[in-house]
């Protein structure tokens, strides 16, 4: 029953002022200077482009308390695919995306229970819905965007002890991340590397495994393609 208890510890919200107080300054200041870049040209030619996407992402945190682990050689990984819709006025876009997201993770919990020398792993997959907003700026074909992404958990799973084990509403429904990328557009076809930074869904807390409060430090890196399917220019 206790070790029951441990691994299926609530996670409790994390305080995200430091790490949204963070995004907006820098959301701000690139806002500003994209603004004032557009506001020179004496004309405006305004694009609309959608299309699928597809996306590839790895996740690394780390703990900084020894009894929970990762293993080294399996990061968090997923994949993610959906749609997205920009707006561009001169070289100035707003982006959003909607996307149904998976990823997988394992945890290592060592001396579990009291018990030295064994540690179990525990495997975590979660399907949930991604729904960025960023501000970017063209370079030529080249781009660079900002922005936070919602994560919304739709279903979550744990395997552990050959036990499956429905966590749904054992994690905080809605989380936020922050990302910066840079992208290229070549005809129809769109690239990004992103680096996100934000709340795993697996290391929320874990606090009543260890006694105290656990808070990792995750980055995340997601390549992606997608095709603008649907263009649209107008000149003013």
């Amino acid at each position: 029953m206790r070790a029951a208890n441990l691994i299926n510890s609530l996670q409790k919200p994390i305080n995200k002022s430091k790490v949204m107080h963070r995004a907006l300054c820098i959301l701000s200041v690139f806002l500003c200077l994209t603004l004032k870049v557009s506001a020179q040209q004496d004309y405006f030619e305004t694009y609309y482009a959608a299309g699928p996407i597809l996306k590839v992402v790895q996740s690394n945190f780390k703990f900084d308390n020894g009894q929970i682990n990762t293993l080294e050689t399996e990061p968090e990984v997923g994949y993610q695919f959906g749609g997205f819709f920009r707006i561009q006025v001169n070289n100035l876009y707003v982006q959003t995306e909607l996307l149904y997201a998976r990823t997988q993770n394992t945890l290592v919990f060592r001396d579990y229970d009291n018990v030295m020398g064994f540690n179990p792993i525990a495997e975590f997959e979660f399907n949930s819905l991604e729904i960025p907003l960023v501000i970017g700026h063209f370079f030529e074909n080249l781009r660079l965007e900002t922005g936070p992404a919602l994560s919304v958990l739709m279903k979550g799973n744990r395997f552990f002890l050959n036990e499956k084990v429905d966590v749904t509403n054992d994690f905080n429904k809605v989380s936020l991340n922050y990302r910066i990328a840079v992208g290229l557009d070549i005809n129809d076809v769109i690239f990004n590397i992103n680096y996100e930074v934000g709340l795993s869904k697996t290391g929320e807390s874990l606090r009543n495994f260890v006694g105290t409060d656990v808070r990792p430090k995750r980055t995340q890196i997601a390549i992606s393609i997608g095709l603008a399917l649907h263009r649209h220019k107008k000149r003013q």
